[in-house]
């Protein structure tokens, strides 16, 4: 038998509704292309098909993760770059580009396309960037099984798909993003430093954490690790640790039953005026505000004392 390109894409119509959502799914598909065989393969609308000799300029985002083989990618702005099995590469739109597997090899594509104020959103924060379009994934399953989940979901067709798709489309996103920022290498002490540290922080938020020490343990400088960690979580690690004691004084205000003083000694703060300050400061509340509101909304029954 020949060697024969299996493919299976879709297509989509925006409605306004899919619009005010934020974000909603263009096109989404998958081919399987042996080596020396044609590329792309056809079918595709005019807006979107395309050959290497003359690229392409989509309005919409791309995200295409290459699973198996190996190939190029270039887009204008960052020249020709090699694809290898496992790398996700992101199109833009109004940037020229064009990708194609090494025939020797083919490749095996994964590709969701989106659009909407959320994901314009993410580029313009930075999240995201045309300067740094192809990412190595390092938790491929996740992300492969990202991309099955949407092809789940189009198959299953539930009442209001886009929104089901673009809910999957944040979260393949959100673990591109991850990855993009997992730079680390899986060995390097940082890594450890940083993982045993977020599992101590929420195995007891409320305990006494010296970070330089931890860091001295695991044989890292305080400096590697701090950044490190904020490379990991996009925070220093004692302002982590603020917003998890934060988040248990919370539920513990809402559960009613202990004063202010008792969950400000509970949750690891050093007094209760210093407590009320922070607390006020990162949720606009006071944490006696934050227990009246949580009994009006009827978070909790309405016993307690302050």
């Amino acid at each position: 038998m020949g060697k024969t390109v299996q493919t299976s894409f879709r297509y989509f119509p925006v409605s306004p509704r899919d619009e005010k959502w934020g974000l909603y799914v263009t096109t989404a598909g998958q081919s399987h292309i042996p080596p020396h065989t044609g590329y792309p393969p056809g079918g595709h609308p005019k807006d979107y098909a395309f050959d290497w000799r003359h690229g392409r300029v989509l309005s919409d985002y791309q995200v295409i993760y290459i699973s198996s083989g190996r190939g190029w990618f270039e887009s204008r702005g960052t020249g020709r770059r090699a694809i290898e099995s496992g790398d996700v590469f992101l199109l833009f739109p109004g940037v020229w580009h064009r990708y194609a597997p090494d025939p020797a090899t083919g490749w095996d594509e994964h590709w969701v396309g989106c659009a909407g104020e959320t994901a314009s959103r993410l580029v313009q924060n930075g999240f995201f960037s045309p300067r740094a379009p192809v990412l190595r994934i390092a938790r491929e399953e996740a992300v492969l099984g990202a991309f099955g989940d949407i092809m789940d979901a189009i198959d299953a067709h539930p009442p209001a798909l886009q929104q089901v798709l673009g809910g999957l489309a944040a979260r393949l996103l959100a673990l591109v993003y991850s990855a993009s920022q997992d730079r680390l290498p899986r060995d390097a002490p940082g890594r450890d430093a940083v993982r045993e540290a977020v599992r101590a922080m929420h195995a007891d938020p409320a305990g006494a954490f010296d970070f330089p020490a931890l860091a001295r343990r695991l044989h890292v400088s305080y400096t590697s690790f701090r950044r490190a960690f904020a490379r990991q979580s996009g925070m220093g690690p004692h302002q982590y640790l603020l917003q998890l004691r934060i988040a248990h004084a919370r539920t513990l205000l809402a559960g009613g039953g202990r004063s202010v003083k008792e969950i400000a000694a509970e949750c690891g703060f050093d007094g209760e005026p210093y407590f009320c300050r922070l607390f006020k400061k990162r949720t606009g509340l006071t944490p006696g505000q934050w227990r009246a509101r949580s009994h009006h909304r009827g978070d909790a029954p309405a016993a307690g004392r302050m």
